[in-house]
């Protein structure tokens, strides 16, 4: 199992691409993934966003569960098309401020299952 680190620098060298193609391809700046590269993972307290790694995973032709594996995050759970969007209708039935209590508490949710893993 790689660490972030290691898993970009075997995508650099499997693909020999430099980190400005990758960064490229992921459309993450390459300040990012050279904070990732070095372990500073200069990003928060959290390490990487989900979002982004999801980015890098997609640039680098890699599984989102692999770049999670290694980034040490929770690897997102699968959803199929049907519940994904009974989630967005009932997500864009909100109002704004439902909505940010909502978001507020799967936050919290989530950290706190990264936390016990």
């Amino acid at each position: 199992m790689d660490d972030l680190a290691k898993l970009i620098e075997r995508v650099m060298r499997e693909r020999d691409w430099t980190l400005s193609t990758l960064a490229r391809r992921s459309n993450i700046s390459t300040s990012t993934l050279h904070s990732w590269k070095s372990g500073d993972r200069a990003t928060g307290s959290r390490g990487p966003s989900p979002a982004l790694l999801r980015k890098f995973a997609e640039g680098a032709g890699l599984t989102v569960a692999e770049v999670f594996e290694a980034a040490g995050r929770t690897i997102p759970a699968p959803m199929d098309a049907e519940s994904e969007g009974r989630f967005l209708h009932l997500w864009r039935s909100l109002e704004a401020e439902d909505r940010r209590v909502i978001e507020a508490t799967m936050q919290a949710m989530s950290e706190r299952s990264q936390s016990r893993s």
